[in-house]
């Protein structure tokens, strides 16, 4: 071997079934090997953060609210993207990603259990999906249910149109990649549609959730200009809000970055997250009226009331009043039994491609010149 010969970057020959060979780099495998490596990890995270604020919203729910259809949704999601996650990390240790399977493109030894799981990741998908939608729909209906008819039904109109179109297209998608798997040819002729999908689907996200922060963040600017600008649900649901359309969609920009493909199919699941989080946040300072003011020293005050202050929740027993003349706010009155659940969320899927090995849990495999998504 000459001394230039670099042993990382070296060739070695691999053997199929019928006796052909053929030349693979073995940063080829490598490559592979690091992919299924920080996949493993990231579904891992996935897992644990979805059954956490699964938890959560479990718990700090008030129990009236826990019949609502939001809720419903929220819970729904979080339990289906933890589920969706374990399959895909069980993917990762199936004949799919074996290293003969991927470079060699011999699907002989793939077994119907390996089948069975990446088909229901594909469907679970296509579900959470679905319910992102719904939930983003049941918000803007809240938030817009004060607005005159004309207007309601035109932005209900348009928010339910893009939705629809873009689960349409998620929808044909899985049916596709369904085909591809049960046939195992790829989805090397679909790639136009796998990237038209995520375009759509990025759009009526957006669409969505700038729709519902606007209409929050004019509702909190006429307070202000009736000088009404104390701290409370509706300002944390919508910070919440523009939180839910920045992070994800950071976190999709991330996708393209060669070096960092994994980090896609983390979108849903941080979608998931932020979607019951301001209705839990704003939950909280509901049911706390006394903190709901704003100031320099406001985050004293949150954590002096909540942990120190035991004898000021004895306000009323059939509504919460806030007040501080001194600081100019003004009373805010809550009925009990009343609440409304608002949440917001974000949500993009992923793709992964890089020279001749592509590989994504979400919509197939790849190996040589072809495109085969899992």
């Amino acid at each position: 071997m000459s001394s230039m010969t670099d042993p990382w970057t070296q060739t070695i020959t691999m053997i199929d079934g019928e006796g052909g060979s053929q030349d693979v780099g073995l940063d080829q495998v490598t490559q592979l090997q690091v992919y299924i490596i920080q996949s493993g990890i990231n579904y891992g995270a996935q897992v644990g953060a979805s059954i956490m604020l699964l938890l959560m919203l479990l718990l700090l729910t008030k129990a009236s609210k826990r019949r609502s259809y939001i809720f419903l949704i929220n819970g729904l999601c979080l339990l289906v993207n933890a589920i969706r996650c374990i399959l895909l990390a069980c993917a990762l240790t199936s004949n799919w990603y074996h290293p003969y399977t991927q470079i060699m493109g011999d699907y002989s030894r793939i077994t119907s259990s390996d089948l069975a799981t990446t088909i229901a990741s594909v469907l679970l998908t296509l579900l959470i999906t679905f319910m992102v939608f719904m939930s983003l729909s049941l918000q803007v209906w809240v938030v817009c249910v004060t607005t005159d008819p004309i207007r309601r039904a035109v932005t209900m109109g348009l928010t339910t149109l893009v939705g629809a179109l873009a689960f349409g297209y998620r929808a044909t998608l899985a049916v596709f990649n369904v085909k591809a798997l049960l046939a195992q040819t790829g989805m090397g002729s679909h790639t136009r549609l796998v990237s038209d999908c995520y375009v759509v689907q990025a759009v009526a996200i957006w669409f969505y959730s700038c729709a519902f922060t606007y209409k929050l963040g004019y509702a909190i600017f006429q307070r202000r200009r009736l000088n009404m600008p104390q701290f409370g649900p509706m300002q944390i649901v919508f910070i919440m809000g523009c939180q839910t359309m920045v992070i994800p969609a950071i976190v999709t920009s991330l996708q393209f970055v060669p070096s960092l493909p994994e980090l896609g199919n983390a979108v849903l699941t941080i979608v998931c997250i932020f979607l019951p989080l301001s209705a839990i946040w704003a939950g909280i300072d509901q049911d706390s009226p006394r903190i709901a003011s704003s100031g320099p020293d406001s985050h004293h005050r949150i954590f002096h009331a909540e942990f120190y202050d035991s004898t000021t929740n004895s306000i009323g027993t059939s509504s919460s009043t806030a007040c501080d003349k001194s600081r100019q706010l003004s009373v805010c009155t809550v009925p009990k039994g009343k609440d409304k659940d608002t949440e917001s969320m974000i949500m993009t899927p992923t793709s992964y491609k890089k020279k001749n090995i592509q590989v994504d849990c979400e919509y197939g495999f790849s190996s040589g010149n072809a495109a085969h998504h899992l």
